[in-house]
């Protein structure tokens, strides 16, 4: 009875952690947007060293 217990709980930790990993990745920039600022940022790090 108490491992029942114990794999419900493991179930629950299991499907929060899910559920928690895709709300982040929802909310994640994409790849080309990383790319985007990454560029804008280097760029005026150049015009500001001139």
């Amino acid at each position: 009875m108490i491992s029942y217990g114990c794999l419900a709980i493991l179930f629950l930790f299991v499907a929060i952690k899910l559920i928690i990993y895709y709300i982040h990745k929802k909310r994640a920039p994409l790849i080309t947007q990383i790319d985007t600022e990454l560029l804008a940022l280097l760029n005026r790090r150049s015009e500001h060293n001139e």
